[in-house]
């Protein structure tokens, strides 16, 4: 009998360590898309900026 709890505990500590281990790749994955979506905001932003500068430039050349 106690060797039956013995490998039910070994069993329950290896899906543990199992689930602890996909949840760290898992928060990796998402630390990686989370600082490739702030890049990919900050080249929206730039790009963003410059539209609106080059706007700015054709309404001061247009005014009368």
């Amino acid at each position: 009998m106690l060797a039956d709890e013995l490998v039910q505990l070994e069993d329950r500590v290896q899906r543990l360590i199992t689930a602890h281990r996909q949840l760290r790749l898992e928060k990796k994955r998402m630390q990686q898309e989370r600082d490739r979506l702030l890049a990919l905001n900050a080249e929206l932003k730039r790009r963003i900026e410059g539209v609106v500068e080059r706007i700015r430039l054709l309404e001061t050349d247009q005014a009368p």
